[in-house]
């Protein structure tokens, strides 16, 4: 019975002794703030804020032109007109909001596990690029149901929970988005230069450290107030495609 314990004891003080540098490199990784980064710096041209307004004077501006004519002009738009712009435009919102919560975190764990050579920064890039018209696409889709909607049902249940998508829809394209993207810039490309880009060898100074994860947070705010108006405004766009089924 005594060796038999000894035995046991000393199964347990190796699985510890096993487990314990994992603990150690999982602890080791959570304090990095470099991980999941390729250490490549992001072009300055993704962090500027013109793209958001010059995409919803492109797109969202006729948009609303048109959907003012679906709503106010009813000589000049029929019922059967109406209600097809407006399921369109009701469709398009939900379904690309629908994809890009699906495909967004698959594409960021992609990048992410192989930071080597895309990491975050690959991520953020594409996302910087692509959320101006993405978001200039989803007012449109708004608006357009808007419109369509009101000039066939004029103000109900449908038409309240369009214009809360709507509006979620525009604070992200004018306010969240612009700050979104100047925020992410400085979060990457202030540390570029300290840290070795490809192998994901960190060379900052706890100084800097702490500096880097002060701006992760102040990304991280707002990019989750983006995030949840995004979410909150797909679920008005579903209550109304439930409102007029």
């Amino acid at each position: 019975p005594y060796s038999s314990r000894l035995k046991l004891g000393g199964c347990m003080l190796a699985k510890c002794a096993a487990c314990k540098p994992a603990h150690q490199m999982g602890k080791h990784q959570d304090d990095n703030p470099m991980e999941g980064r390729s250490g490549h710096a992001i072009p300055a041209e993704f962090g500027e804020v013109g793209p958001y307004f010059s995409k919803a004077a492109m797109i969202c501006l006729p948009a609303a032109l048109f959907a003012s004519v679906l709503a106010f002009a009813p000589t000049m738009a029929n019922a059967k007109l109406c209600r097809a712009v407006a399921q369109v435009g009701a469709s398009y919102a939900f379904g690309s909001g629908v994809w890009l919560l699906r495909y967004g975190p698959r594409m960021f764990k992609v990048c992410t596990e192989n930071a080597q050579w895309l990491g975050k920064e690959a991520f953020s890039t594409i996302q910087a690029a692509c959320f101006p018209e993405f978001f200039a696409l989803q007012v449109s889709g708004c608006l357009l149901a808007l419109g369509g909607h009101f000039g066939v049902s004029g103000c109900d249940l449908a038409t309240k929970a369009i214009s809360v998508a709507l509006a979620l829809g525009l604070l992200n394209i004018c306010v969240l988005g612009p700050m979104n993207n100047a925020r992410m810039i400085d979060m990457y490309n202030s540390s570029s230069s300290e840290i070795e880009g490809g192998n994901q060898t960190p060379l900052l100074s706890d100084e800097a450290k702490e500096r880097l994860k002060q701006k992760r947070k102040r990304f991280g705010i707002v990019h989750g107030m983006s995030m949840l108006m995004f979410v909150i405004s797909l679920a008005g766009t579903f209550v109304y495609l439930v409102a007029v089924a």
